[in-house]
């Protein structure tokens, strides 16, 4: 019995250090690719960064450079203007400036475009008071 409790535990083992080796060789399969990290056409942001916008009714909140602000507070020596859905503006020495939230990204509103129906053609000699009353000579 003790043999076989010995004989148990050392296969326990074996699978535990397996499974372990298994976790260190197999890839995540939810991870993204390496080369998927590497943003291409978005230029380095140089200056302060638009990270998190929060609106709420009654009260806005935007993360810049990893510092909460609402609307008046002062970040740096520039001052937070207008926060809105996916920018923020802020006024300073140097003049306004605008942070996206998304920089590569515009947004634009699609107008659907209504099909008008073809004029249906215009037939040559019917009758045209097809369905008027006729009077009996």
């Amino acid at each position: 019995m003790v043999k076989r409790l010995g004989i148990l535990m050392l296969a326990l083992l074996g699978c535990a250090v397996s499974l372990g080796r298994a976790e260190e060789t197999l890839p995540d399969p939810t991870r993204p690719a390496p080369e998927a990290s590497i943003a291409v056409g978005v230029p380095a942001a140089s200056g302060p960064v638009l990270q998190s916008v929060m609106i709420r009714p009654g009260h806005r909140t935007a993360v810049i450079g990893g510092q909460l602000l609402t609307e008046g507070d002062l970040f740096g020596d520039a001052r937070l203007v207008k926060i809105s859905e996916s920018e923020v503006e802020l006024s300073g020495p140097g003049g306004a400036q605008t942070l996206k939230l998304f920089p590569g990204v515009e947004k634009t509103s699609r107008v659907p475009q209504t099909v008008v129906p073809e004029a249906a053609p215009k037939r040559g000699n019917e009758k045209k008071n097809r369905n008027t009353e006729r009077k009996a000579p």
